[in-house]
């Protein structure tokens, strides 16, 4: 059996059943930091059940827990008021159309989760409707990237939900794993590949709430035509919980010339301390040789509250093994690539970053986020901050970056943004 192409069944399935569409809100997607951070805010103050390690993440895994707000303190009610509002946002078709535009003076460094844009400039208008059983998203952008300015589709899907289980074909950034500035199992440092996905929800008392993916990929300039990687996740106890992820990358599905990688993850909440709510994680991900940990990293995150705003500082360290530089791809280079740029952190020697989210009572958002790594011997200190706040009846993003290289130019990076819904 042959492998299909992934863009031109995207393409056709999308453009032969819009007409048809009763749509669905699938997902909680891998694009903003701060609703991200309350939703770990809710996991870590006990009132999620499901995980939270896996993103896009399915409304229907930790809807149901957002009905009743099951603690006291302010921060957490806050977030629980954000997530239901987003959740209601997506069921009532609010805000279902889009224009964004963004500026930067030089291209942007990807530098964890839930990054504004790849792009070094661009305008976007997309359209989605969400329902019952079917969704989909039509993005259309014009926009520079890696020096090459052209038409896309980015950041536009198909889906079909069918009770626990949910197909889906598309563009969109996933986010695999607990790390928030590094990753080393699947994460947006890339444009999105064009993929095809199936994922199933489920809970028992062994794994309580659980939910398994499966997508297969096409990446675009890459030494390999097709990805495929498999992510069970599951929350066994409060506490607790972990994901195992299986990736292979590969030309042609008879052929013996596969590289393959396993990674797991995990996070355990830790006692409230007032009202500091606060978990400790890790990531592990393994050589070609799926027995032999090639590379793992370590962090801490926690939220509090700052008179009537909610901040959190994540702390993260990535290191490496010895068998890291000595793995023999075969491909001859690490091989979750696309556009010649890693989709992970995994190609990092060491580092170590801090960052600070702070969500303003009055929506504004501010980010500051330094890291420290090397790779190839070749050390880079980045800075960034980023700034959201609502104006011109819509959002602004502002940011800047400075990124200094060992024995290299340094560089400064000044971008804007903004984004209409309507």
């Amino acid at each position: 059996m042959s492998v299909f192409n992934v863009k031109k069944i995207f393409l056709l399935s999308f453009l032969g059943s819009v007409p048809a569409l009763t749509l669905a809100s699938p997902w909680l997607e891998a694009n903003d930091p701060f609703i991200r951070s309350s939703l770990v805010l809710l996991s870590d103050s006990g009132q999620l059940a499901s995980p939270v390690n896996h993103y896009p993440m399915r409304w229907s895994m930790f809807g149901d827990d957002l009905t009743y707000a099951k603690q006291e303190a302010e921060t957490v009610l806050l977030a629980n008021q954000e997530l239901l509002y987003t959740l209601n946002s997506a069921k009532l078709n609010r805000g279902n159309r889009m224009v964004k535009i963004v500026n930067a003076a030089n291209p942007s460094v990807p530098l964890g989760f839930g990054q504004f844009n790849e792009d070094e400039k661009g305008i976007y208008t997309s359209v989605e409707h969400l329902g019952n059983s079917f969704s989909y998203r039509l993005t259309a952008g014009y926009s520079e990237y890696q020096d090459d300015t052209t038409l896309n589709l980015d950041n536009s899907y198909l889906a079909f939900s069918s009770g626990a289980w949910l197909w889906s074909i598309g563009n969109i950034d996933r986010w695999w794993g607990q790390g928030w500035q590094h990753n080393l199992i699947l994460g947006s440092y890339a444009k999105a590949a064009a993929d095809i996905s199936v994922s199933y929800l489920g809970e028992n008392d062994v794994l309580g709430v659980w939910s398994v993916e499966s997508i297969l990929a096409q990446p675009d300039n890459a030494d390999y035509d097709y990805q495929s990687a498999t992510r069970l996740v599951a929350k066994p106890f409060s506490v607790f919980e972990y994901g195992v992820t299986y990736q292979t990358w590969f030309s042609d599905i008879d052929s013996s010339e596969q590289d393959k990688q396993l990674a797991v993850d995990a996070k355990l909440t830790l006692p409230n301390v007032a009202s500091l709510y606060h978990s400790v994680y890790a990531e592990a991900a393994s050589t070609a040789e799926v027995s032999e940990l090639g590379a793992w990293l370590l962090g801490w995150t926690g939220s509090f509250p700052i008179g009537t705003n909610t901040a959190r500082i994540v702390l993260e360290s990535q290191q490496t093994t010895d068998a890291h530089d000595t793995t023999q791809w075969k491909s001859g280079l690490y091989p979750s690539m696309t556009d010649d740029v890693a989709n992970t952190s995994y190609l990092l020697d060491e580092s170590a970053s801090i960052a600070f989210y702070l969500q303003f009572s009055n929506d504004h958002q501010l980010g500051v986020s330094y890291q420290s790594s090397t790779q190839d011997d070749e050390k880079t200190n980045t800075s960034q901050l980023t700034y959201n706040l609502p104006a011109l009846a819509g959002m602004v993003r502002l940011g800047a970056s400075y990124q200094q290289v060992k024995n290299s130019d340094n560089q400064t990076n000044i971008w804007a943004g903004y984004e209409f819904r309507f």
